[in-house]
């Protein structure tokens, strides 16, 4: 059963990742394509108001893809909810002592006090 609902839970991020990876790359394309929009209306010496329609239309859809991003991340964070849910919560290993600060701070003892000797 355990084996059953680890790999179901490996089918899933193996689609999530991508799907992640896709939003964000529609994002630069998009983006990239609003600033070809501008960079050619500039290099042809139209007037400003040229292209404005679809550069709105190219605006839009970006900001669609945003908030399509903002949805796969809640997504993401629901997905690792349930993977503890289900029993698949990352387990401890070894010592059961307190981890270690992870930055790698380490106490260390005051310095002696300097004393002037003449």
């Amino acid at each position: 059963m355990l084996n059953q609902r680890l790999a179901a839970a490996q089918s899933v991020a193996s689609e999530l990742f991508p799907a992640e990876q896709l939003i964000e790359d529609a994002i630069i394309k998009t983006s990239r394509l609003a600033i070809a929009v501008v960079e050619g209306r500039q290099s042809a010496r139209l007037p400003i108001t040229s292209g404005q329609d679809s550069l709105a239309a190219i605006a839009a859809v970006t900001a669609t893809l945003i908030e399509a991003r903002n949805q796969i991340s809640t997504a993401h964070a629901a997905l690792a909810q349930d993977k503890i849910d289900i029993g698949l919560g990352t387990r401890s290993m070894g010592d059961w002592g307190e981890c270690p600060d992870p930055v790698g701070t380490l106490a260390q003892p005051a310095p002696a006090a300097l004393k002037v000797v003449a």
